[in-house]
């Protein structure tokens, strides 16, 4: 149905937004973890396993944003908009349990 993919399409278009604004503030969370010049990214202590999870995040936004489209244009609607979306929700979780559950 043509519907489906338009919602489909809008879902992805919001998920690509809210994945390339948090990676406009994850760079400036990592040029103050790689510098040292303070912020609260350096009170938080990020070490070994962490502090690769978080650099990785350009990668894995990359990663998943194209085959979020792939998906899209393979007709997979669902699948697609989760796929897309998961670098978002990712690094929510993970924000989440560094500053709550930690």
């Amino acid at each position: 149905m043509l519907g489906d993919r338009t919602l489909t399409l809008y879902g992805i278009i919001f998920a690509f937004i809210a994945t390339g604004a948090i990676l406009f503030f994850w760079t400036m969370g990592a040029i103050l973890l790689l510098t040292g010049n303070g912020g609260q990214i350096n009170f938080i202590a990020l070490t070994g396993g962490l502090r690769t999870l978080f650099l990785s995040y350009p990668a894995v936004a990359l990663v998943f944003s194209a085959l979020g489209l792939l998906l899209y244009l393979g007709g997979r609607n669902t699948v697609a908009v989760a796929m897309a979306g998961f670098p978002a929700a990712a690094s929510l979780l993970f924000y989440l349990w560094l500053v709550a559950l930690r």
